[in-house]
């Protein structure tokens, strides 16, 4: 995938509101260049001088590398429809993200103009496919060398190769029949309006190691899906392939009466291929899986509020008619815990309560976890009922051992702690030793000997040195050692808990010259920790019948469980109470480095892949604010999958976006979001460069405002519908086909009409139609399910 710049207005589009722009151009297409260059040295200025000798000529040759016969698989954002995915899709117009949005436009097609994309998606049915019977997608895998090789049945691409792709890199390609291949494929004018760019803000959506600059390219096919017709049974699917094909050297058959030259089918070659099920019902819309969520596990009735925080089923009622013990049962399992075996140090087996960091309930804070030196000392023990709780000493005993197995953040915790113990025994001596002698007024003390020896040559010393040596005024003795402390370790400890031992160590934290260096990696690691990215998923949602399929589930962080996490990570290292007693004094501001590492984390992941080196430095320099509450949810649904970059918006009650933390895949199907606040309300919706494409079910699209200047006395913001009244039939223009499921748009009929339209809409021309005019157009609006706080309905 070839590098973009950063779109230097990513964060300024509001979220949920996107750019459409016709393309996105290179500065110079791929292929293979030279620079010839002659100079010519002349007697005099004049041309018509004598040439002296013979002119000098240099030539230089240069490649612009793009992908051409392969792309990398990370490119590839979003496909719609899904893939594997069944649905009501007959009237949506299959199409791809890609997150390189200059990729469509890289190659040129010869004769074709320099906004003419070089790829296109082809929709195919299995009996339009030749070959291939191996692959779900009926592609063949082969070598450029195998692929090019002459075949007298197959049309292959006349394609000159650039000198970095070699005859044994591998392609994959598939064969069209030359009866199917006129029908389907798009010709040379069309192509241009089947491929656009967009911009996006994705700052709601998950990062994917995808080009966090916003910009996507959008390759939409011009067919229509088949499916049965209306009327057929709910379960008869029609299996649709679309192949992303490179169209580079096939530039001669893209007309109307292609000539074949006597073969019987076309090789493309294939840069990225699904398939989907498209049924008369819907079976994985947006919509179905969505109001899914909203419905208990058996799908029987609407859940309650209750029951999409994150926790069990409770067997019993929370009443004062249930039995005291099932009642204490009944409170457990509601505040979200869940009972496990449980074996103590003493080899007997029971069982304790565990709650992980995503709870129901927002705890209340408790000091003692930030001091406890054991897992051991965080376990609860109820009296009343005998039973254990074992919550955060599991949290505990998981941080230190996530310390212990991550090698490189153990070598930066170990040094970090050294260093400060360095700076410690440092700062000890100084304040005892009587060979450094006290600073008149508001000096500061030289903190070493060494210092102290370089303050005396800056003085007087040289000049003494120098100076004839004066009679001794009297019988000198050197001075007396101070008495030896009576308790060493006393008084280490009782400087180590000194306001002047504490500031020090503090103000040394922000040094360069002091423990910044070796704080820095170990906060870093510690964010990441904040955020959960290294806890196992089984430590966050210790049962799965508290996240059921096609389930959403809102929590609370609890901050106890994460201070748990983050003691057991810094206890590592720890072999003695100076030990102990020296990272209470570090501890407080540690933690408060890595909450505010936690709180820039995400945008830190963002703007990493663009390396841009006028970006501003991700330090300590830079603080970012300590997260407040912190809330979320986790999302277990076919959505995740399906609409893997799927947008995400919690708000305030003023309305305004809350900060998002986190928000990444903890597997195909499971979501994770972490926000910095308690939202009003959470919308999880289609996302902005994956909006659908397609008709209503009547064939027709509602026309949109293209002006931004009021007209005809309405004053309507760009891309808004006309009027509920005001459409166009798209199926109106359809190419011929004697086949009832091939419905390919006819684009050279397609946009005259839609201009005409367009122009008695609006009552007056609004220009030519570009491939971003016709996106605006036949973007289907995109679907969003909003959850509201307790003060709103769902």
């Amino acid at each position: 995938m070839s590098p973009s710049p950063r779109h230097p207005d990513r964060d300024t589009i509001p979220l949920g509101d996107i750019e459409l722009h016709d393309h996105y151009l290179p500065a110079l297409p791929a292929g293979d260049y030279r620079i010839e260059a002659t100079h010519t040295l002349r007697t005099a200025p004049d041309e018509n001088a004598q040439v002296v000798g013979v002119p000098s000529r240099a030539v230089q040759r240069f490649t612009v590398h793009a992908p051409q016969v392969a792309i990398d698989t990370t490119a590839v954002v979003a496909r719609q429809p899904p893939e594997a995915s069944g649905g009501r899709f007959a009237e949506v117009l299959p199409h791809l993200v890609l997150g390189d949005p200059l990729l469509p436009w890289e190659r040129p097609l010869r004769g074709a103009s320099r906004t003419t994309p070089w790829l296109a998606l082809l929709v195919l049915t299995d009996d339009q496919l030749t070959g291939g019977t191996t692959a779900p997608t009926r592609t063949v895998s082969t070598t450029v060398g195998g692929f090019l090789a002459p075949d007298p049945a197959v049309l292959k691409p006349d394609l000159p190769l650039e000198a970095d792709i070699g005859l044994d890199d591998p392609c994959d390609w598939v064969q069209v029949p030359t009866t199917v291949f006129p029908e389907v494929a798009p010709r040379l004018d069309e192509i241009r309006y089947l491929a656009h760019c967009r911009g996006a803000n994705t700052g709601d959506r998950p990062i994917l190691g995808i080009e966090e600059d916003g910009l996507f390219s959008v390759v939409v096919a011009n067919r229509f899906p088949a499916a049965a017709p209306p009327g057929s049974p709910p379960d008869a699917g029609t299996k649709n392939i679309v192949h992303l094909v490179s169209l580079e050297g096939h530039e001669r058959i893209l007309v109307d009466d292609p000539d074949f030259q006597g073969r019987t089918s076309v090789a493309l070659l294939s840069l990225c291929s699904w398939s989907f099920w498209a049924y008369p019902d819907g079976k994985a819309h947006f919509r179905d899986l969505a109001e899914g969520l909203t419905r208990t596990p058996d799908g029987s009735r609407p859940a309650t509020r209750e029951e999409m925080w994150l926790r069990l089923a409770s067997p019993y009622q929370d009443t004062g008619d249930t039995p005291a013990a099932r009642r204490q049962v009944a409170r457990r399992i509601n505040d979200g815990y869940v009972p496990l075996p449980y074996l103590t140090r003493s080899g007997e087996t029971t069982y304790g309560w565990y709650r992980g960091p995503l709870t129901p309930v927002l705890p209340l804070a408790t000091d003692r976890v930030t001091t406890a030196t054991t897992a051991d000392s965080l376990i609860g023990y109820d009296p009343a009922w005998g039973s254990f709780d074992v919550s955060l000493a599991t949290a505990f005993e998981t941080g230190r051992a996530l310390a212990l197995a991550d090698a490189p953040f153990a070598q930066h915790l170990i040094a970090f702690k050294h260093a400060t113990r360095d700076l410690a025994d440092t700062l000890y001596h100084q304040a005892t030793s009587s060979h450094l002698p006290p600073d008149p007024g508001e000096r500061q003390r030289p903190p070493t000997a060494r210092a102290a020896f370089g303050t005396l040559l800056d003085g007087h010393l040289l000049t003494a040195l120098g100076a004839p040596p004066a009679s001794p005024g009297g019988t000198w003795s050197p001075p007396a050692p101070p008495p030896p402390p009576s308790n060493p370790t006393q008084e280490l400890s009782a400087f180590l808990r000194s306001d002047t031992a504490r500031s020090a160590v503090t103000r040394a934290l922000d040094e360069d010259d002091g423990l910044k260096e070796h704080l820095t990696p170990v906060v870093k690691w510690l964010g990441r920790l904040l955020l959960l990215h290294p806890v196992p998923f089984t430590h966050l949602v210790p049962d799965e019948r508290m996240l059921p399929p096609e389930s959403l589930r809102f929590f609370h962080a609890d901050p106890n469980w994460l201070d748990a996490l983050v003691g057991g990570a810094l206890s590592v290292g720890a072999q003695s109470s100076r030990d102990t007693l020296q990272d209470r004094i570090v501890a407080a501001a540690v933690r408060a480095r890595a909450a505010s590492e936690a709180a820039r984390h995400r945008d830190t992941e963002r703007d990493r892949p663009n390396e841009n080196p006028a970006d501003p430095p991700d330090t300590p320099d830079t603080p970012a604010p300590v997260p407040g509450s912190v809330c979320g949810l986790l999302l277990r649904s076919a959505l995740v999958s399906g609409w893997p970059n799927l947008a995400v918006r919690a708000r305030d009650r003023a309305g305004e976006p809350l900060p998002v933390l986190r928000m990444d895949h903890l597997s195909p199907t499971v979501l994770l979001c972490l926000f910095d606040g308690v939202p009003a309300a959470v919308e999880l919706g289609e996302p902005q460069e994956g909006f659908r494409f397609g008709v209503e079910d009547d064939g027709l699209i509602p026309l949109r405002n293209m002006l931004r200047s009021p007209h005809s006395g309405r004053d309507l913001p760009l891309g808004e519908q006309l009027g509920p009244d005001v459409t166009f039939s798209v199926l109106d223009h359809l190419r011929p086909s004697a086949d009832g499921q091939v419905r390919v748009l006819d684009v050279g009929s397609l946009i005259p009409a839609l201009a005409a339209a367009l122009d008695a809409a609006h009552g007056t021309a609004v220009g030519p139609i570009g491939p971003a005019d016709l996106a605006l157009q036949m973007v289907r609006v995109p679907e969003a399910i909003r959850f509201n706080g307790p003060e709103g309905g769902r």
